[in-house]
Protein backbone atom coordinates (compact mmCIF):
# COMPACT_ATOMS: atom_id res chain seq x y z
CA UNK A 1 0.00 0.00 0.00
CA UNK A 2 2.34 2.69 -1.17
CA UNK A 3 1.89 6.36 -0.51
CA UNK A 4 3.59 9.37 -2.01
CA UNK A 5 6.80 10.14 -0.17
CA UNK A 6 7.12 13.83 -1.00
CA UNK A 7 7.70 16.03 2.03
CA UNK A 8 4.85 18.51 2.33
CA UNK A 9 5.37 22.21 1.94
CA UNK A 10 5.16 23.71 5.44
CA UNK A 11 3.79 27.00 4.04
CA UNK A 12 1.06 25.08 2.21
CA UNK A 13 0.26 23.11 5.36
CA UNK A 14 -0.06 26.31 7.39
CA UNK A 15 -2.26 27.86 4.68
CA UNK A 16 -4.55 24.83 4.71
CA UNK A 17 -4.86 24.99 8.48
CA UNK A 18 -5.60 28.75 8.35
CA UNK A 19 -8.23 28.28 5.65
CA UNK A 20 -9.86 25.45 7.59
CA UNK A 21 -10.06 27.78 10.58
CA UNK A 22 -11.68 30.49 8.49
CA UNK A 23 -14.09 27.96 7.00
CA UNK A 24 -14.96 26.74 10.49
CA UNK A 25 -15.74 30.36 11.41
CA UNK A 26 -18.19 30.60 8.49
CA UNK A 27 -16.01 32.18 5.77
CA UNK A 28 -17.36 30.46 2.62
CA UNK A 29 -14.63 32.04 0.47
CA UNK A 30 -12.06 30.05 2.45
CA UNK A 31 -13.51 26.86 0.95
CA UNK A 32 -12.87 28.11 -2.57
CA UNK A 33 -9.28 28.97 -1.64
CA UNK A 34 -8.84 25.60 0.06
CA UNK A 35 -9.78 23.46 -2.95
CA UNK A 36 -6.64 24.11 -5.06
CA UNK A 37 -4.39 23.45 -2.08
CA UNK A 38 -5.83 20.02 -1.37
CA UNK A 39 -7.09 19.01 -4.80
CA UNK A 40 -3.82 17.64 -6.20
CA UNK A 41 -3.18 15.44 -3.17
CA UNK A 42 -6.73 14.09 -3.03
CA UNK A 43 -6.79 13.53 -6.80
CA UNK A 44 -3.50 11.58 -6.65
CA UNK A 45 -4.89 9.35 -3.89
CA UNK A 46 -8.19 8.90 -5.73
CA UNK A 47 -6.30 7.89 -8.87
CA UNK A 48 -4.16 5.42 -6.91
CA UNK A 49 -7.16 3.94 -5.13
CA UNK A 50 -9.03 3.54 -8.42
CA UNK A 51 -6.09 2.19 -10.43
CA UNK A 52 -7.59 -1.30 -10.39
CA UNK A 53 -10.90 -0.20 -11.85
CA UNK A 54 -11.97 -1.68 -15.14
CA UNK A 55 -11.63 0.68 -18.13
CA UNK A 56 -15.39 0.84 -18.61
CA UNK A 57 -16.05 2.06 -15.08
CA UNK A 58 -17.55 5.52 -15.33
CA UNK A 59 -16.33 7.03 -12.06
CA UNK A 60 -13.07 8.89 -12.56
CA UNK A 61 -10.73 10.14 -9.81
CA UNK A 62 -11.96 13.68 -10.45
CA UNK A 63 -15.54 12.57 -9.76
CA UNK A 64 -14.42 10.84 -6.55
CA UNK A 65 -12.62 13.98 -5.37
CA UNK A 66 -15.63 16.18 -6.17
CA UNK A 67 -18.03 13.85 -4.38
CA UNK A 68 -15.69 13.67 -1.39
CA UNK A 69 -15.42 17.46 -1.32
CA UNK A 70 -19.21 17.83 -1.43
CA UNK A 71 -19.58 15.44 1.49
CA UNK A 72 -16.82 17.14 3.44
CA UNK A 73 -18.46 20.53 2.91
CA UNK A 74 -21.79 19.21 4.16
CA UNK A 75 -20.17 17.80 7.31
CA UNK A 76 -19.90 20.06 10.33
CA UNK A 77 -16.91 22.28 9.50
CA UNK A 78 -16.23 22.75 13.19
CA UNK A 79 -14.99 19.16 13.28
CA UNK A 80 -12.02 20.05 11.06
CA UNK A 81 -9.41 20.88 13.64
CA UNK A 82 -6.47 21.31 11.27
CA UNK A 83 -4.95 20.12 8.00
CA UNK A 84 -4.12 16.69 9.37
CA UNK A 85 -7.58 16.11 10.75
CA UNK A 86 -9.10 17.24 7.46
CA UNK A 87 -6.88 14.87 5.43
CA UNK A 88 -7.67 11.95 7.73
CA UNK A 89 -11.38 12.69 7.33
CA UNK A 90 -10.98 13.08 3.55
CA UNK A 91 -9.32 9.66 3.37
CA UNK A 92 -12.18 8.11 5.30
CA UNK A 93 -14.79 9.84 3.13
CA UNK A 94 -13.13 8.67 -0.11
CA UNK A 95 -12.96 5.12 1.22
CA UNK A 96 -16.65 5.28 2.17
CA UNK A 97 -17.61 6.52 -1.30
CA UNK A 98 -15.64 3.71 -2.96
CA UNK A 99 -17.13 1.12 -0.59
CA UNK A 100 -20.68 2.35 -1.29
CA UNK A 101 -19.96 2.16 -5.01
CA UNK A 102 -18.42 -1.31 -4.69
CA UNK A 103 -21.46 -2.54 -2.76
CA UNK A 104 -23.79 -1.23 -5.48
CA UNK A 105 -21.67 -2.89 -8.15
CA UNK A 106 -21.63 -6.19 -6.23
CA UNK A 107 -25.44 -6.14 -6.11
CA UNK A 108 -25.49 -5.42 -9.86
CA UNK A 109 -23.00 -8.20 -10.51
CA UNK A 110 -24.93 -10.67 -8.36
CA UNK A 111 -28.12 -9.83 -10.24
CA UNK A 112 -26.34 -10.43 -13.55
CA UNK A 113 -26.38 -6.81 -14.67
CA UNK A 114 -22.69 -5.97 -14.37
CA UNK A 115 -19.86 -8.51 -13.89
CA UNK A 116 -17.19 -5.93 -12.97
CA UNK A 117 -16.09 -5.39 -9.37
CA UNK A 118 -14.01 -2.58 -7.95
CA UNK A 119 -10.46 -3.66 -7.23
CA UNK A 120 -7.66 -1.69 -5.62
CA UNK A 121 -3.91 -2.14 -5.74
CA UNK A 122 -2.39 -2.74 -2.32
CA UNK A 123 1.22 -3.40 -3.26
CA UNK A 124 3.79 -3.00 -5.98
CA UNK A 125 3.30 -6.35 -7.71
CA UNK A 126 1.09 -7.17 -10.67
CA UNK A 127 -1.02 -9.55 -8.56
CA UNK A 128 -1.48 -7.13 -5.67
CA UNK A 129 -5.06 -6.18 -6.51
CA UNK A 130 -7.90 -7.05 -4.20
CA UNK A 131 -11.59 -6.34 -4.28
CA UNK A 132 -12.29 -3.11 -2.43
CA UNK A 133 -14.98 -4.68 -0.27
CA UNK A 134 -12.54 -7.36 0.89
CA UNK A 135 -10.00 -4.66 1.79
CA UNK A 136 -12.71 -2.69 3.59
CA UNK A 137 -13.76 -5.75 5.63
CA UNK A 138 -10.13 -6.49 6.55
CA UNK A 139 -9.59 -2.85 7.49
CA UNK A 140 -12.69 -2.89 9.69
CA UNK A 141 -11.30 -5.97 11.50
CA UNK A 142 -7.97 -4.17 11.96
CA UNK A 143 -9.76 -1.06 13.26
CA UNK A 144 -11.76 -3.15 15.75
CA UNK A 145 -8.48 -4.59 17.03
CA UNK A 146 -6.57 -1.30 17.04
CA UNK A 147 -8.35 1.93 16.03
CA UNK A 148 -5.07 3.85 15.60
CA UNK A 149 -3.80 1.25 13.10
CA UNK A 150 -7.04 1.53 11.14
CA UNK A 151 -6.67 5.30 11.13
CA UNK A 152 -3.05 4.95 10.00
CA UNK A 153 -4.13 2.85 7.00
CA UNK A 154 -6.79 5.43 6.11
CA UNK A 155 -4.21 8.21 6.38
CA UNK A 156 -1.61 6.42 4.28
CA UNK A 157 -3.68 4.57 1.72
CA UNK A 158 -6.71 6.77 1.21
CA UNK A 159 -5.51 10.25 2.25
CA UNK A 160 -2.02 9.71 0.82
CA UNK A 161 -0.04 10.90 3.82
CA UNK A 162 3.62 9.93 4.08
CA UNK A 163 4.92 8.18 7.17
CA UNK A 164 6.50 11.47 8.27
CA UNK A 165 3.19 13.35 7.89
CA UNK A 166 1.28 10.63 9.73
CA UNK A 167 3.91 10.56 12.50
CA UNK A 168 3.65 14.33 12.87
CA UNK A 169 -0.14 14.15 13.07
CA UNK A 170 -0.14 11.31 15.58
CA UNK A 171 2.74 12.70 17.65
CA UNK A 172 4.90 9.62 17.14
CA UNK A 173 8.37 8.97 15.79
CA UNK A 174 8.70 7.82 12.19
CA UNK A 175 10.52 4.67 13.35
CA UNK A 176 7.71 3.74 15.72
CA UNK A 177 5.06 4.50 13.14
CA UNK A 178 6.92 2.51 10.48
CA UNK A 179 6.69 -0.57 12.75
CA UNK A 180 2.95 0.07 13.17
CA UNK A 181 2.54 0.52 9.40
CA UNK A 182 4.36 -2.76 8.67
CA UNK A 183 2.20 -4.55 11.25
CA UNK A 184 -0.98 -3.09 9.73
CA UNK A 185 0.09 -4.06 6.20
CA UNK A 186 0.98 -7.59 7.34
CA UNK A 187 -2.34 -7.93 9.15
CA UNK A 188 -4.30 -6.79 6.09
CA UNK A 189 -2.35 -8.97 3.67
CA UNK A 190 -2.84 -11.97 5.97
CA UNK A 191 -6.56 -11.25 6.29
CA UNK A 192 -6.91 -10.77 2.55
CA UNK A 193 -4.97 -13.93 1.82
CA UNK A 194 -7.28 -15.97 4.00
CA UNK A 195 -10.50 -14.51 2.55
Amino acid sequence: MPGPENRPNDDGDAAITRLLGRLREGDAAAGEQLVPLIYERLHARAAAAMRGEHRQVTMQPTVLVHEAWMRLQSSPAASWEDRGHFLRLAGRVMRNILVERARRRRVERDSGVDPQVIAVTIGGGAGDQVELLDLHAALERLTARDPELGELVDMRFFAGLTLQEAADLLGRSVTSLHRSWEFARSFLLRELGSS
